[in-house]
């Protein structure tokens, strides 16, 4: 318990010092990966690794960790996408901001306002050449929108997030851990 503890509070030095310096409340999104032994078991390794099943915001984080991945294999590959982190603050709010160009740009949207029920996720086929496999998820009706930034103004509120990646494996991937994450944020838990 006591080695756990020390863990957690490690994880948390990790992440408050890894944090946006514009706004500490978000913390980026990485993988958890703690030390291991060579040795360790199979069991041993999945314990270290294990998350709170109380620990809503972690797991939330935890979620995002294949969509930072998958960012970073589009990155030079799709138009647009560039050195792309991703932040969640402890209101499930979720950042995700991308260097292209010499301007940053960020879509910033609380996973409370997005849409987790049947038909609130859409694929974005990539039918012609040139285009890429998407996935679209839609806000709820009455809530704040996604805000799209540019070097720190506002440009547009959308009523969708809408996420491009370099392959339609990347999406498949993808989906069902940001539905993990909408659930999560939502108060809707696996029982």
């Amino acid at each position: 318990m006591m080695k756990k503890l020390m863990f957690s509070l490690a994880v948390a030095m990790f992440f408050a010092c890894n944090s946006d310096p514009k706004d500490s409340n978000f913390q980026q999104v990485e993988a958890n990966s703690p030390d291991v032994p060579a040795n360790a078991s199979p069991s041993e390794q999945l314990k270290a690794v294990a998350l709170e099943e109380s620990n809503y915001l972690e797991r939330v984080r935890q979620s995002f960790v294949p969509l930072q991945e998958e960012y970073r294999k589009a990155n030079g590959k799709v138009p647009g996408i560039g050195e792309v982190n991703i932040f969640v603050d402890e209101n499930y709010t979720l950042l995700i901001e991308n260097k292209f160009k010499g301007s940053t740009y960020q879509t910033k949207v609380n996973l409370k306002n997005l849409n987790n029920a049947q038909g609130g996720m859409m694929l974005i086929p990539d039918k012609e050449p040139g285009e890429f496999p998407g996935l679209k998820v839609f806000v709820k009706d009455g809530k704040t929108g996604v805000e799209i930034i540019k070097d720190g103004k506002l440009v547009r509120e959308d009523k969708q997030l809408e996420i491009y990646l370099a392959d339609r494996p990347g999406i498949e991937r993808i989906t069902p851990a940001i539905l993990q994450a909408l659930n999560i944020a939502n108060g809707k838990l696996p029982e």
